[in-house]
């Protein structure tokens, strides 16, 4: 929720490949299909961190991911090999990646075209001085570079706007057990890690409370890589915000009072991250579209582990505050908001969270789920983004699409 440098760049991208206009809709038994491939990156010299993931736990991701697709009868699927689809690469920097290793990244991503590439890295990126250098614990957090992030001006590469490359990529922790997500506190109705929000965890990794007794459950995060593709294909969180900050009473009352973006009045859906007239700020996601209209606003799941609430088995009449003036009131599936409005008056905000929606941070249902209309945004970037379309051209799962896309 936190060199190959010299590799020559031939990523075919939106100048040769390009989709025909269809003459009619799209048949609804067609299901498209995305081959991945993992790259699982160590050290120069081979190290990494203890922990890192087994071919089986990395199949449990892609199975994880194949589940919310069918479940959200999205007919998508992520196709994976590992006999093939895994390469292992040395590389102290880009196991250190972060979001001003692009080049280098891009570079490594270019090797494998018609092929969505995800990192699997060993540690967080150093928080000061060299990109490549430092240690910075274990690695438990996932982020993808969509398009506007790629360097312009990569050789051999051209996309709509001109010289460029567009070997976009995921990123993903390689040590599986780090990537740990708290479901839960343990309290009466809840007793402990025996009884799990989420179902048991099968995926080799402790189920443990921290701190012990009554504190948070954390089961490995099963949802971590379907979340992550689907920022790859176009989809913002459903909070505000590229991460979840709004943690105190105080923080949604400021998030309310800020000066909304263009064409969105203050109101509730200031906080619906991914819909057309909200949230308030684009939070970082520049050249994205919010095209989402059917999740509901919500603030995060900070704003329940973050005061001791639990996420999923909710009470009712639990109240927060933080001498800020505003209070937080949860009851049950929902929780209101008292605060001022922009005249001073008494304000009332009710939220009623998506708990199993996959670009959520809430993990409260096995397996989450994407609505329809994420589906159809993940459908038009794949169908009309050019750097995803090609992915249709590679996979021969995807020959029902001949008709309908122009490939080289």
């Amino acid at each position: 929720m936190k060199n190959m440098l010299a590799i020559v760049l031939t990523l075919f991208m939106g100048a040769t490949l390009g989709l025909k206009p269809a003459s009619s809709q799209l048949p609804g038994s067609i299901t498209v299909h995305v081959e991945m491939q993992a790259v699982i990156l160590s050290d120069n010299d081979g190290s990494n961190p203890p922990g890192v993931l087994t071919t089986a736990q990395l199949q449990q991701w892609v199975d994880k991911a194949n589940q919310t697709y069918a479940a959200s009868n999205a007919r998508w699927v992520i196709d994976f090999y590992p006999l093939l689809d895994i390469a292992y690469v040395k590389n102290s920097c880009l196991n250190r990646l972060n979001h001003n290793q692009n080049q280098a990244a891009s570079a490594l991503a270019a090797m494998y075209p018609g092929r969505m590439v995800v990192f699997f890295q060993g540690y967080s990126s150093p928080a000061t001085g060299s990109a490549c250098s430092g240690f910075n614990g274990p690695n438990g957090n996932g982020y993808t570079v969509y398009n506007p992030y790629v360097p312009l001006g990569s050789s051999n590469c051209q996309d709509i706007n001109g010289p460029g490359c567009s070997a976009s990529y995921a990123v993903m922790p390689s040590v599986y057990c780090a990537t740990k997500v708290g479901i839960d506190f343990a309290n009466s109705k809840n007793p402990g890690p025996s009884v799990p929000t989420s179902g048991n965890d099968t995926s080799g990794c402790p189920i443990v409370v921290e701190p012990p007794g009554t504190g948070l459950i954390f089961i490995q995060n099963y949802n971590q890589l379907v979340h992550e593709l689907g920022h790859y294909f176009g989809l913002p969180h459903t909070f505000p915000g590229p991460s979840d900050v709004l943690s105190k009473p105080v923080d949604l009352q400021s998030w309310y009072d800020g000066n909304p973006r263009a064409g969105t009045t203050r109101s509730l859906e200031v906080f619906d991250g991914d819909a057309p007239i909200g949230p308030r700020v684009n939070g970082g996601y520049t050249g994205w579209e919010f095209t989402i209209s059917d999740t509901v606003p919500e603030a995060g799941a900070q704003l329940y582990v973050g005061n001791g609430v639990n996420m999923c088995n909710t009470p009712t009449g639990k109240t927060i505050s933080d001498g800020s003036g505003a209070t937080v009131i949860f009851n049950g599936d929902s929780y209101t908001l008292h605060g001022k409005d922009e005249n001073n008056q008494p304000l009332s905000l009710t939220f009623w969270p998506a708990k199993g929606n996959v670009m959520s941070y809430f993990s409260c249902k096995n397996p989450m789920l994407l609505t329809h209309d994420q589906v159809n945004t993940m459908w038009n970037v794949i169908l009309n983004d050019p750097n995803r379309k090609y992915l249709l051209c590679y996979d021969p799962n995807d020959a029902a699409f001949k008709s309908h896309i122009t490939c080289p």
